[in-house]
């Protein structure tokens, strides 16, 4: 069984470079260091996405420069952009409309349908920016700019054999893997998933009960390789959370989706990974040696970040409820308190609320509002 277990790791890139630059005076070298492509990589285009069947998902966004902070003043996400999915037998499939009351944040969805294996798609991108460095009251020129990714086939994904959890005991993490088969020795993975579940809260005051609903999306780059499996049977850990995590509290469902993508695809995603594990951040800052797939057509020397592959999507999901005894609710969590005890704990009886004489309850244990939204996922299994 071939695990990868990926984590980032958030360090800032000016640091990297502090280590760095002190190991090689240490080594005797008193030349001055320079990051290659230091002047190139601020305000990059970066894509990311899969063109699949059904819907395919595209976002769009703008790398920082390498040594920069992040301003927060400002969006690194690209809205106002025109994206299409072209297929070589001269179909052109446009991403929905934009809406104003409706930030994008950077996400292009396109109703591709079903993939044709027997035929090429490829990306295409439109986006009017700022023509050089203008700085003007009166507003700057633009021009617009096409990009474009390479042709290619479907990609065919075998489906996801299951969803399976681990948990080596008391007070351990609860670990999320998937498991899959490859149809060739030489295939290659990629998985994203979201998550959804549900928080119960049960008022001490009346007996009623509230529910509330999450969800998340994965951000982490999760990537698989079958070279080295035995029968191309791989599995790859998707997430782990600690026994405690609400989580596990009363339900939740995990929906895996699964890729296989190129080995080109393979390794500028693995680049990408390890860049993120220096900087905190998948697109950025971006090295300008991590070029992919995807050019700017109207001016070839406009560097643009990205790979975008052609796969079809299979998916999978599992559920985890309260009745499967992973959840470990904390000591001190919804335990009845009195008013004195809080006072010797914390000096106060703030976040928490009186239901009895002078005991009290963590105001969270009875609003799940506080911890979640009400908007139940709309083919949620249960009734309430």
């Amino acid at each position: 069984m071939h695990l990868i277990i990926l984590n980032f790791k958030k360090m800032k890139a000016k640091y990297i470079l502090f280590i760095l630059c002190s190991s090689l005076v240490l080594c005797g070298c008193i030349d001055e260091y320079n990051a290659k492509g230091i002047d190139e990589v601020a305000n990059i285009l970066v894509v990311e996405g899969v063109i699949t069947d059904d819907e395919t998902v595209i976002t769009l966004s703008r790398s920082m420069n390498l040594t920069g902070e992040y301003d927060y003043s400002r969006s690194y996400y690209v809205d106002y952009a025109e994206v299409y999915v072209e297929c070589d037998n001269g179909t052109l499939m446009k991403a929905e409309p934009y809406f104003s009351y409706a930030p994008r944040y950077g996400r292009y969805i396109v109703k591709t349908g079903t993939l044709n294996p027997e035929l090429q798609y490829r990306l295409i991108i439109e986006i009017d920016e700022i023509d050089g460095n203008c700085i003007s009251i009166h507003g700057c020129p633009t021009k617009t700019y096409e990009y474009s990714s390479d042709y290619s086939y479907p990609f065919q994904t075998p489906e996801v054999d299951s969803i399976f959890w681990i948990k080596r005991g008391k007070g351990q993490p609860v670990m999320l893997y998937v498991d899959t088969h490859s149809t060739e020795r030489n295939q290659y993975y990629r998985w994203s998933y979201r998550e959804d579940w549900e928080i119960n809260a049960n008022s001490p005051l009346g007996g009623y009960s509230s529910n509330c609903w999450n969800s998340s999306n994965s951000s982490n780059l999760l990537l698989g390789t079958a070279e080295k499996t035995v029968y191309g049977q791989l599995a790859d850990m998707l997430t782990e959370f600690a026994p405690s995590n609400s989580r596990l509290s009363a339900l939740y469902r995990i929906i895996v989706k699964q890729n296989v993508i190129s080995k080109r695809a393979h390794d500028y995603y693995a680049n990408i990974k390890k860049n993120s594990q220096l900087s905190g951040s998948i697109f950025s800052p971006v090295p300008s040696e991590l070029r992919g797939n995807i050019a700017c057509i109207t001016d070839p020397k406009r560097p643009v970040i990205g790979y975008i592959d052609v796969s079809a999507t299979t998916k999978r999901q599992r559920f985890i409820s309260r009745d499967d005894n992973l959840y470990e609710r904390p000591w001190e969590d919804c335990a009845v308190r009195s008013e004195a005890e809080l006072i010797e704990l914390y000096g106060s009886t703030s976040g928490y609320v009186l239901y009895s004489g002078s005991s009290y309850v963590k105001l969270e244990c009875v609003d799940c509002t506080l911890r979640g939204g009400t908007q139940k996922p709309d083919d949620w299994p249960n009734n309430h």
